[in-house]
């Protein structure tokens, strides 16, 4: 096997790791739904996440690594409308993908459930691809629309990505029920919530 070398930018999970051209992630931070949502992803075509390709000696998933950039600290940049409505666009192939699937269990798509900045890998500063899948549930596109708005930190003016996505609706009440399964997800972990 080729030397492992650890992976930074974005919130970056431990001991992901890159060997040639894979990403091994410790099976702690992976879930079925996660390796199913990627298997389904593949099989429909869409383009733009990792392939998940199994589990090495370790138990480790084996996704493909994507070329691009990811950001560590998204607080210090400032985005252009193209970037937000290629965001959002993305968002949109996302969900169009996993519409009404049987992974979603009756509910509307599975939520990418952490649909941020640092989960995107940028190509000449355009978001091409999602990863990190390990909070996908099963949810309303609403949820990870307003998770981004708030993310991108973006509320107060979304019009740029809500075009992009293609969905007329209230950016507040977005943002609100997102911050709110938020608080739901935290509070079921049994971490305190800050915001």
């Amino acid at each position: 096997m080729s030397d492992e070398v650890p992976l930074g930018g974005g919130w970056s999970t431990g001991g992901v790791v890159r060997v040639g051209d894979t990403v091994r992630r410790p099976p702690e931070h992976s879930s079925q739904l996660m390796r199913d949502v990627l298997v389904h992803l593949e099989d429909v075509g869409f383009d733009a996440a990792p392939r998940w390709l199994g589990r090495d000696e370790q138990g480790r998933d084996i996704l493909t690594f994507l070329e691009g950039e990811t950001f560590s600290d998204t607080r210090r940049l400032t985005w252009s409308d193209g970037q937000l409505v290629a965001a959002g666009a993305l968002l949109r192939r996302y969900h169009d993908a996993v519409a009404g699937i049987v992974l979603a269990g009756g509910s509307e798509v599975v939520c990418h459930g952490d649909f941020g900045p640092w989960n995107l890998i940028w190509v000449g500063g355009v978001p091409r691809s999602v990863i990190d899948f390990d909070n996908a549930h099963p949810g309303p596109r609403l949820e990870d629309v307003g998770y981004a708005l708030w993310k991108f930190e973006v509320e107060t003016s979304p019009a740029a990505f809500l075009r992009g996505y293609g969905l007329l609706l209230n950016a507040r009440d977005a943002v609100d029920y997102a911050k709110q399964r938020e608080r739901e997800r935290h509070t079921q972990n049994g971490r305190p919530t800050t915001f």
